[in-house]
């Protein structure tokens, strides 16, 4: 599990195991891919953004704005990137 997402499980008093004392039978592997579904979920608000906003760039017919468009278009891309990486989950839907 990645080093963060198991410090800010810690941090919300989350246990984990199938121990007696654990009712909601929370295990690593099933904490895990519910912060990477967080995660994707909002790289998905970046993408959805980003795509948006290459759209306005594409149609734009003053140059300058259309410039603008492309340039907030990209830090929405570079900060999915970021995101996902912070949190260990691998860009681009990549399995390994």
């Amino acid at each position: 599990m990645n080093e963060l997402i198991l410090k800010l499980a810690k941090e919300t008093g989350i246990s984990f195991g199938g121990h007696p004392m654990n009712p909601l039978n929370v295990y690593p592997s099933e904490l895990q891919k519910f912060a990477e579904l967080i995660v994707e979920e909002c790289a998905d608000v970046l993408r959805a953004e980003s795509e948006r906003l290459y759209k306005l760039s594409a149609e734009e017919k003053d140059e300058l704005f259309a410039s603008n468009f492309e340039i907030c278009a990209e830090k929405c891309w570079d900060n999915e990137v970021a995101i996902k990486m912070h949190f260990g989950v691998k860009p681009f839907g990549d399995k390994e």
